[in-house]
């Protein structure tokens, strides 16, 4: 993902730390309805797990605050239940320790791809100078040739009756240890598909904690902050997954619920608006992709403006930081501008080419058609 993304999903994981703890007594431990001492020991365990998983998200030690988190969330569902809004957060955050870890993996991935391609282009370099020597060796290479000409039968014949008792059962056993690994590894689910299912339950958690609040409760804002963020992330998998139709769904839900509970000049809208710029590029809807990703440029300018006139809005995820200084904030913005205008640039290229695409197979059509309605060619 590109460092607009990442720096913004910065702002977004620090902004989860300042969230109210889960109380650390447990409800449904122990048999006479009252916790026990080790039952809350279990929870304040979680509880730093949770703490340790935050720290790990925010120095990017993704699998560190994936072991934390995952042990966190299988002790807070045993203590509260599972759908209970103490499992909300770690749910959530869980999900994005995978959902990076998932990006790690697509990364080398795709580096390994590139790596195999420089690695073909020189093999063919290199074949090329191969022939040029094995034109001066030919003479050498058929005499050899013919020295072991006469042993290779023997030597096909010995290997042939070594082998002949065991290659059976062992190519049969490869077969069966090739089948057992795909049957594994079909049914563990991977780190992307375990990310939407733990950030999916954290939405289903907070859409339902905010039906038994009321509206003019005075932490309904707050979770409605929070299941804007389940929708932001389960976008921004969806576009992992390639499957746009979804990651615009919710990532259009998202941007309206922040739209109305963040100021105009918040970082997290303008993320928005970039995740849903990119989304739109890869569905072929390139101009309202473009106008998603002007829209976070003009946020983030609409930030530096008011930095610069010191009437900027409230980062709680600056908060903790004692390094931080307006000029410091203006600087990073700014940094990431170009890069957001190049995705626009890589956009009109990607529309560029495919109506290029679309003209040459309309092109194409048209030929095939003038050629049936002109019929068969007569001597």
């Amino acid at each position: 993902m590109s460092d607009v993304a990442a720096s913004t999903n910065e702002v977004e994981v620090a902004s989860k730390a300042t969230t109210e703890p889960v109380s650390a007594e447990a409800p449904k431990a122990g048999t006479s309805g009252s916790p026990t001492k080790t039952d809350t020991d279990d929870v304040k365990t979680a509880l730093q797990l949770v703490a340790a998983g935050k720290r790990n998200l925010l120095v990017q030690d993704y699998h560190a605050a994936e072991s934390s988190l995952s042990q966190a969330c299988e002790m807070f569902a045993k203590h509260y239940g599972e759908t209970s809004i103490e499992c909300a957060e770690p749910s959530f955050l869980y999900g994005k320790a995978l959902l990076e870890l998932a990006r790690l993996e697509a990364g080398v991935i795709n580096n390994g791809l590139d790596g195999d391609e420089s690695e073909e282009q020189n093999s063919t370099e290199e074949e090329g100078d191969e022939d040029e020597e094995g034109d001066e060796a030919e003479g050498e290479g058929e005499a050899e040739a013919e020295g072991e000409a006469d042993e290779e039968p023997r030597a096909k014949e010995e290997t042939e009756s070594i082998g002949s008792n065991d290659a059976g059962p062992s190519a049969a056993k490869e077969t069966k240890d090739v089948n057992a690994i795909e049957a594994e590894e079909e049914e563990d689910p991977s780190n992307l598909q375990l990310a939407w299912e733990m950030i999916e339950l954290a939405k289903v958690i907070y859409t339902k904690h905010l039906e038994t609040l009321g509206a003019d409760s005075p932490n309904r804002a707050q979770f409605e902050t929070k299941l804007s963020d389940t929708y932001e992330t389960l976008g921004e998998v969806s576009i992992e997954n390639e499957n746009y139709n979804q990651a615009i769904e919710d990532l259009t839900t998202s941007l309206k619920m922040r739209q109305k509970l963040l100021p105009e000049d918040s970082r997290l809208i303008a993320e928005t608006h970039y995740q849903l710029g990119v989304a739109l590029g890869f569905n072929s809807q390139f101009s309202d992709a473009v106008n998603a990703l002007n829209d976070a440029i003009g946020v983030l300018q609409k930030r530096i403006e008011n930095l610069k006139n010191k009437t900027e809005s409230k980062d709680s995820s600056k908060g903790d930081d004692a390094f931080y200084t307006r000029e410091k904030e203006i600087a990073e913005i700014e940094s990431l501008l170009p890069e957001i205008r190049e995705k626009i640039q890589d956009t009109k290229d990607m529309e560029a080419e495919s109506l290029k695409k679309l003209g040459e197979q309309k092109t194409v059509e048209e030929g095939v058609k003038a050629t049936e309605e002109e019929g068969p060619l007569t001597n």
